[in-house]
């Protein structure tokens, strides 16, 4: 009796169509395991089969090793779904540092059961009225006076949020006219994207939080700012500091002088003594008496 086929879909995102088939291409033909897949924007959903369930398993363990950054689910999980698995999973708090990552994340999580428990729905942040008058305050703080860039705005506030509200993770979202730079904050540092508005930014969004959740590395064209340098970023250029008086390259003139002037009192003492140094009192001694008038002696 020959033994049932074994399927299953599994899901990734951010990995290249090509770099999907390459790894199909790589099954040993006695798994007997084959694979379709079809993309939609960055999304890959993978449907395997196998003439057996050892075929499966070896078939779905070489894709997960291969794509264990951008697979993110199985069956029909949803992205938004492991998103907040991964953040319950991890212990992380996330939040928005402003109404634009808002209205990407919470559309997609207020379906997701338990999101409520790691995604503030705005509620501490942006939203809330003292919390999100301080995140603007402290924002502002950080730039020059009079910034319109939104990227460098958007920025800003994503670091302060994440330090008001005292959260793991802070989604922000820069507006632009042909695309949007999404942001995430953690305390290591930002990570950054650029993506069109036609291509699912909040699929994006939602991408970077759970590869951030679960320690991933990000899907390539992911910029990352650490910690320093994303404060440098937001802050306002300094003022160059008003030069010291060297005073340390001063001190070092004067002791080369003095050095110098040391060592030709001891050439002239060498000479005057004619190397015999122990002699030097003596000779001082007896050139001091010789200056000295006499008793009876009568000044010219």
């Amino acid at each position: 009796m020959n033994e049932a086929k074994a399927g299953c879909v599994l899901r990734l995102f951010g990995a290249p169509d090509a770099a999907v088939g390459a790894a199909v291409g790589q099954f040993p033909p006695q798994w007997n395991a084959a694979a379709q897949w079809k993309s939609r924007g960055a999304e890959t959903l993978v449907a395997l089969s196998a003439q057996s369930a050892a075929g499966l398993k070896k078939a779905v363990g070489a894709l997960r090793e291969t794509f264990s950054a951008d697979l993110y689910g199985a069956g029909e999980t949803t992205l938004a779904e492991a998103v907040v698995a991964a953040l319950e999973g991890h212990d992380r708090l996330l939040i928005c540092s402003d109404a634009a990552a808002g209205t990407l994340l919470e559309a997609r999580l207020e379906t997701v059961p338990g999101a409520e428990k790691v995604f503030d729905f705005g509620a501490l942040s942006y939203a809330h009225p003292k919390a999100g008058a301080q995140i603007e305050k402290r924002a502002r703080a950080r730039l020059p006076k009079g910034t319109t860039d939104p990227v460098r705005l958007a920025l800003a506030r994503a670091q302060a949020a994440r330090r008001v509200v005292g959260a793991d993770l802070a989604a922000g979202c820069a507006e632009r006219e042909q695309d949007c730079v999404l942001i995430l904050s953690s305390k290591k540092g930002c990570w950054l994207r650029t993506v069109q508005r036609t291509d699912k930014p909040a699929l994006w969004l939602l991408d970077m939080i759970r590869r951030a959740a679960c320690g991933l590395p990000q899907a390539e064209g992911t910029g990352f700012l650490p910690a320093r340098k994303a404060e440098k970023t937001a802050q306002p250029e300094a003022a160059p500091a008003p030069k010291k008086p060297r005073r340390a390259r001063r001190v070092l003139v004067v002791l080369l002088v003095l050095a110098a002037l040391a060592a030709l009192a001891a050439a002239g003492a060498w000479v005057y003594t004619g190397g015999n140094f122990y002699a030097l009192p003596q000779r001082l001694h007896s050139l001091w008496a010789d200056g000295v008038p006499h008793a009876g002696a009568s000044f010219l």
